[in-house]
């Protein structure tokens, strides 16, 4: 139980410091920009929002394969596609329940396909 709660406390210090690192490295992309003042016109303000967003996207993608990351070293999941989709899934608070995980200490998968 022990190693199950520092597995957990590493997992969320490990995903804090991905988004730590994430939102320092897009703060310090868009404020070394050649503008160093915010657009204020409508497609630039629009296109500035979009890079941020895709910025947002790649720092989610990687904290969901950190997890997944996990879930497949420990064997909780049969492959790395279950463990993709599964962390996918949980970290968008979808959770559909096809996939449920019993224990991290050699868990094993329950389909309800």
């Amino acid at each position: 139980m022990n190693s199950n709660l520092l597995y957990a406390a590493a997992l969320v210090a490990l995903t804090v410091a991905v988004h730590a690192a994430g939102l320092a490295a897009v703060l310090q992309l868009f404020s070394s920009s050649r503008q160093a003042q915010l657009p204020t016109r409508f497609w630039p303000t629009t296109w500035l929002l979009v890079r941020a967003t895709w910025f947002l996207l790649l720092i989610h993608l990687a904290a969901i394969t950190v997890w997944a990351l996990f879930f497949w070293w420990k064997e909780c999941l049969p492959d790395a596609e279950s463990a993709f989709y599964f962390s996918g899934v949980t970290y968008a608070t979808i959770g559909y329940g096809d996939l449920v995980l019993r224990s991290l200490g050699g868990c094993s998968p329950r389909s309800r396909a």
